[in-house]
């Protein structure tokens, strides 16, 4: 198998994720019988389907739930109804891979904004801790760590080890509040992202890859799916905890330009989504 490092497989998934999307446009444009299967995955069975449209590299930016910007919408497929509604497709080639990737300031506020919910500050505090944005974090690392110090110096920010040693009640907070939010969590990053209107957000995941990597095409019905996610988030068993592991993927640090302080990386797991919704 061809090696890329993660730079050129960066470029290589957006590459072939907008060839899949043309692809599984084509394919909805030709074939009836796909139609039906996505009008009746969002019960509009009595609905006829007049265009089909998708993002592709030409994807345009939408209104963002932050005023004076744009940003990118989850949709990556737009089906025309003959009544005038939209159904919005979002296509997922991979069995696994990023869903939602944002800062954590536009995490908290988005979120906020859009589920009209204000986060606890002790939550914000344990997500600023664990995720890199507090100003603090050399200090307790030099103080609270004990293991996987390099890692957490290099990358400014708590493990879950040093989350808990610097105050348990915090390292409990963020996992009890992910857990009672799994379901917001779940739309947010698979419908709305940070898009601000309605007609933008998507209303089914489509696993399907045409490019012959990998069998499946399940279609998912986002309203209906989230409500199938237990609450059963917890810290990652490796290097201390510097994961969170969801019941549809997991949450990591990440900063693809290697910039402090770093990003909140949410991942999708087919195997997992799939496993849920049994």
């Amino acid at each position: 198998m061809e090696q890329r490092n993660r730079s050129e497989g960066w470029e290589y998934a957006k590459k072939t994720g907008h060839d899949n999307e043309r692809l599984v446009a084509e394919l909805t444009r030709s074939d009836p019988s796909i139609q039906q299967r996505i009008l009746s995955c969002v019960h509009l069975e009595n609905e006829q389907i007049i265009r089909v449209e998708y993002g592709g590299i030409c994807e345009k930016n939408v209104e963002c739930i932050f005023s004076g910007e744009n940003t990118k919408s989850k949709t990556d497929m737009w089906l025309v109804l003959e009544s005038g509604k939209h159904i919005n497709v979002s296509v997922k080639k991979d069995n696994k891979g990023q869903a939602f990737l944002v800062s954590i300031d536009r995490f908290i506020r988005g979120f906020e904004l859009q589920y009209n919910e204000k986060i606890p500050y002790k939550v914000k505090r344990a997500l600023e801790l664990y995720f890199g944005s507090a100003e603090d974090i050399p200090e307790i690392i030099n103080k609270y760590a004990t293991n996987n110090i390099s890692l957490q110096v290099r990358k400014h920010r708590l493990v879950a080890s040093t989350l808990k040693a610097y105050d348990d009640e915090l390292a409990n907070l963020l996992l009890s509040w992910i857990n009672e939010h799994i379901q917001e969590l779940f739309d947010y990053c698979f419908a709305r992202g940070l898009a601000k209107s309605s007609a933008d957000w998507a209303h089914i995941i489509w696993y399907k890859n045409m490019l012959g990597e990998y069998n499946f095409d399940e279609m998912i019905n986002i309203a209906e799916a989230k409500t199938a996610f237990s609450s059963s988030a917890v810290y990652g068993p490796r290097n201390g905890g510097s994961t969170i592991q969801l019941p549809f993927g997991f949450i990591e640090w990440h900063s693809p330009r290697k910039t402090i302080p770093g990003n909140i990386q949410f991942h999708h797991k087919y195997d997992k989504i799939i496993n849920a919704l049994k």
